[in-house]
């Protein structure tokens, strides 16, 4: 068989929309549903732009927590000359392009590191 006829198939067989479905995760939705009628009667009221909006909501407000957590850990790392120091250090082996996005992985385990040889715990003296 083809690529393109296995590709074809598999979108077929996924649906329209290209939705996968895990048949765990569909259960748990459907005891929901069942302890939740009222809730599923609801939601099953609002019409389609209200759904994308609303899931729109929830996207741009985990992005806004996501952010704030940087900015925070970004602080945090600015406030505090040796773990500035051993975070830049690490960032080095990092792509120019890569950086941004490993800053805050890199920093909470250099915070994480230096906490614990300086005896503390990891999560005494800052929030991470």
């Amino acid at each position: 068989m083809a690529l393109k006829d296995a590709i074809a198939k598999k979108k077929q067989q996924d649906g329209e929309a290209g939705i996968r479905h895990n048949p765990e995760i569909d259960a748990k939705i459907d005891a929901f549903i069942k302890e939740n009628p009222e809730l599923f009667a609801r939601i099953s009221g609002y019409s389609h732009d209200e759904l994308v909006r609303k899931r729109m909501y929830d996207i741009m407000r985990t992005n806004e927590q996501r952010q704030g957590y940087r900015e925070e850990v970004r602080k945090y790392v600015e406030e505090n000359p040796n773990i500035k120091q051993e975070v830049e250090r690490r960032m080095q082996r990092i792509p120019e392009a890569q950086r941004e996005g490993a800053f805050t992985r890199i920093a909470r385990g250099v915070i994480a590191t230096v906490g614990m040889r300086q005896g503390q715990t990891a999560s005494a003296g800052n929030p991470y």
